[in-house]
């Protein structure tokens, strides 16, 4: 039975995925931004150049995710799981926005390393994910392939690593607390979303007892 945070998915009429209207027509418009900045980074450096492919990647999988996206089980009722989730989606277009610092050429380097790690892993994540992607908390199948072998929520953890990574480049004060604002939401997301999973999944339990949350063998 469902929690009263849970919305269990009722037959009948299949309902119009919402979650797709929006997200494919968003991440199409960062895809060709994306693409226009590769063909006009004559001057980038190589670093830079493959953040901008891997970033590209990312977007034309969450496309491919959300056209192939299979009907939710469950979906949370929490408002402010949804703003948590709303909130933490767009926070790391706020870190272009902040005044940047002066990172020196060691810090710079470190933060394209990171934002360029962090997306690889969700573009590895995205892969194995594939038609169980939402922004919001809800329930289709358990993943245990590819990184959630490693952990259950691999796509929040290089979001983090990504986040970071920006945080460095952006080298102030500010862009941390920034970063920092960005982990308390996806750990808080984690929770909302294990509740609906917990709920509407049986297999689920047994993969969180056997499977750490964000880092291997943490939590």
């Amino acid at each position: 039975m469902a929690t009263a945070a849970t919305m269990k998915a009722a037959p009948g009429r299949a309902r119009p995925d919402h979650g797709r209207l929006i997200m494919v027509p968003m991440a199409i418009v960062m895809l060709l931004l994306d693409v226009i900045a590769l063909t006009r980074g004559g001057g980038l450096d190589p670093p830079r150049l493959l953040r901008t492919a891997a970033i590209c990647a990312f977007y034309a999988l969450i496309i491919w995710c959300y056209l192939r996206r299979a009907p939710a089980i469950a979906t949370s009722g929490s408002i402010t799981a949804y703003a948590a989730a709303v909130v933490a989606t767009l926070t790391p277009f706020a870190f272009p926005l902040l005044p940047a610092g002066l990172p020196g050429a060691g810090q710079q380097l470190v933060g394209d390393a990171l934002v360029l790690a962090g997306t690889a892993w969700a573009v590895w994540s995205l892969r194995f994910l594939g038609r169980n992607l939402s922004v919001i908390a809800q329930a289709r199948d358990v993943v245990d392939r590819g990184p959630y072998r490693l952990v259950r929520h691999p796509l929040y953890a290089a979001e983090m690593v990504s986040a970071l990574g920006l945080a460095l480049c952006v080298g102030t004060v500010a862009a941390f607390a920034v970063w920092l604002a960005l982990c308390g939401l996806q750990g808080y997301r984690a929770l909302r979303e294990e509740q609906v999973l917990l709920d509407a999944l049986p297999g689920y339990r047994g993969y969180r007892a056997r499977t750490a949350a964000l880092l291997p063998g943490l939590f």
